[in-house]
């Protein structure tokens, strides 16, 4: 009698992988697009549907889980912010990269107050050895919120600020002196546009209802050295040469969770940059992003079940790939490294909060996880906890369609709600 029910088991559970890769499999040839996805029990360690899983995809932020792998693997918590020493000359210091000083979205300001006590200031940028963008992004991006410069020393998230007074028409610019470097023109919306190769910004007045903008600024020496010294109140200089010596003392600032939240939740370009060129500053003792992922491939394929090409922190680049199957053996890694609770706690929530707020509700959350979204790409990897309290991992992702992401989304909604009640 045993035999006979592990049949009907297995042949039921068989027609269930079938209807799920079916449903995947026709969306996906109605619209002309490539699809992949992948379900996967972490506790039975059973795969219970596969459409494509082994097929290459562009991750697009999908990618910041790696990079959320890689900080949690590597960094400190607190993270690490800089390294300092003084003598009777200056105050020197050594960065990591990290992405929290003067930060709106972070509160970091112990090492503020520590700064502003300076006689003065020296920045070392001896171990700076990277490009102010990412390899594979689109240039004409310089103007995006969504794509400021990489650096060593990090300020004020890399942005200026411009807030509107709506009903004065009082414009404010932080950091402050870059008031000098704006013109004002009168128009029928508020609007912020920056010259691709210098911080001068045309700013456009007009009716708004969100009147504040942010424009990433171009970060020279002279720009870091004028802002720090701008913010701090004290004389700085910049150092290209000044090698870090073995007794500077390292200085920590955000815990992790509190930037992974912000990183995953409001898919936050910067802070994924810049914590992996922090991954990178450890593992090499230079900031240089390549060089960290070189490194970092060798803890990965220990659970990767195939190759990725991984080129930045962010998911910014095309040039990223990787295969859904490898997002879900990522994520049951950080399942292991996190907890269930906590990893629950710092990515998106459907329908609650993040990327998917508007996305997968049920009276219950039932999907944790990342998005991953560039022109004609969709993506979405995380946690599925079904009706029944058991805990999927799953990956589905969606490349090269023509029809808008909110039909993609709605797709996806349909089948993930599916498994929802159906395990």
């Amino acid at each position: 009698m045993i035999r006979p029910l592990l049949f009907i088991a297995s042949f039921f559970y068989l027609i269930g992988c079938s209807t799920i890769n079916k449903e995947v499999k026709t969306f996906a040839q109605e619209n002309q697009y490539h699809a992949g996805f992948y379900l996967y029990d972490p506790v039975k360690n059973q795969v219970l549907a596969d459409f494509q899983s082994d097929k290459y995809f562009t991750p697009a932020s999908n990618t910041k889980i790696l990079t959320l792998y890689a900080a949690k693997l590597i960094l400190d918590d607190p993270l690490p912010e800089f390294y300092m020493q003084q003598d009777s000359m200056a105050t020197y210091l050594w960065p990591t990269g990290n992405p929290a000083f003067l930060n709106p979205v972070l509160s970091d300001s112990i090492n503020y107050e520590i700064l502003a006590e300076a006689d003065s200031l020296v920045l070392s940028l001896a171990n700076w050895q990277s490009e102010r963008f990412g390899s594979g992004w689109a240039w004409d991006d310089y103007n995006s919120s969504y794509s400021p410069e990489l650096s060593a020393f990090p300020i004020y998230s890399n942005f200026a600020t411009f807030t509107l007074d709506s009903i004065t028409g009082e414009l404010s610019v932080t950091p402050t002196f870059l008031m000098d470097s704006v013109i004002i023109v009168e128009g029928k919306r508020f609007k912020v546009e920056r010259e691709e190769g210098a911080n001068r910004f045309t700013v456009t007045t007009g009716p708004c209802s969100d009147c504040v903008r942010q424009r990433p600024f171009r970060l020279t020496d002279n720009m870091l050295a004028r802002i720090f010294s701008d913010t701090l109140k004290v004389p700085v200089s910049i150092s290209t040469d000044l090698i870090r010596p073995q007794s500077a003392q390292i200085l920590y600032g955000s815990s992790q969770d509190s930037v992974f939240k912000v990183m995953m939740q409001e898919s936050d370009n910067f802070l994924a940059e810049q914590l992996l060129l922090q991954v990178a500053a450890v593992l090499t003792d230079t900031l240089n992003s390549t060089m960290g992922i070189d490194s970092l491939h060798y803890y990965l394929n220990q659970f990767m079940p195939d190759s990725s090409i991984w080129v930045d922190g962010s998911g910014l680049s095309r040039y990223n790939m990787t295969t859904p199957r490898n997002l879900v053996m990522l994520w049951n890694e950080l399942l292991g490294m996190f907890g269930q609770d906590r990893l629950m706690s710092i990515v998106s929530i459907g329908g609650v909060v993040g990327t998917i707020e508007n996305w997968y509700a049920e009276e219950q959350p039932y999907v944790f996880g990342k998005t991953g979204t560039l022109r004609h790409n969709h993506d979405l990897s995380g946690l599925l906890v079904a009706k029944s309290g058991r805990l999927l991992l799953f990956s589905y992702m969606n490349n090269h369609y023509q029809t808008t992401s909110s039909d993609i989304k709605y797709n996806m909604e349909q089948v993930l709600h599916k498994i929802y009640e159906k395990y």
